[in-house]
């Protein structure tokens, strides 16, 4: 059965697509300089290659025909033909910024645990209070100790590895 149109249903649109209007003269040399640009840029990235005599250059890579491809071919000719110092530059911010989220995400890890170690002592203080399940209670806060070290524990892990990562990275 067709669904009926309501007042919030498209419409299709009966009038035909009107045509495009003709590319203006800045527009023409806007599209004239940027396929200049990107011609350019692939000519300098195969100068790069072939210069470094890079494997990429005997690999069997197809040809980037679109402007996408080829800017995706002169940044990986760029970066392909970099020496071991400008790489080794890199290496340090890298793991700088692998260290600090590793260190946020335990933040957050332990932000998240404290609201939940919160509501669980407030629950086992009031099991503890009532003479009746405070053996309960006794029992709930013994785990919640046992919760509290393992957090310190992992957290403890995780700084740890965090210290080391730059050195784990640059090996």
């Amino acid at each position: 059965m067709a669904r009926q149109p309501t007042s919030r249903t498209p419409r299709p649109r009966l009038s035909k697509a009107k045509p495009k209007p003709a590319p203006s003269a800045a527009q023409s040399a806007e599209d004239t300089a940027l396929d200049d640009a990107v011609t350019d840029a692939q000519d300098q990235a195969d100068d790069v290659v072939s210069d470094e005599g890079d494997a990429l250059a005997s690999a069997s890579l197809p040809t980037p025909t679109t402007d996408v491809q080829k800017a995706v071919a002169f940044n990986q000719a760029q970066l392909t033909a970099q020496t071991g110092e400008v790489l080794s530059a890199l290496e340090n911010p890298v793991a700088d910024q692998a260290a600090v989220m590793m260190l946020e995400d335990v933040r957050g890890y332990m932000q998240g645990s404290e609201q939940l170690l919160l509501a669980a002592s407030g629950q086992a203080l009031a099991l503890l209070v009532d003479p009746l399940t405070q053996s309960e209670g006794q029992t709930a806060l013994e785990q919640i100790a046992i919760w509290q070290a393992n957090i310190t524990t992992f957290a403890d892990a995780v700084t740890t590895t965090a210290s080391t990562i730059k050195g784990d990275f640059g090996s």
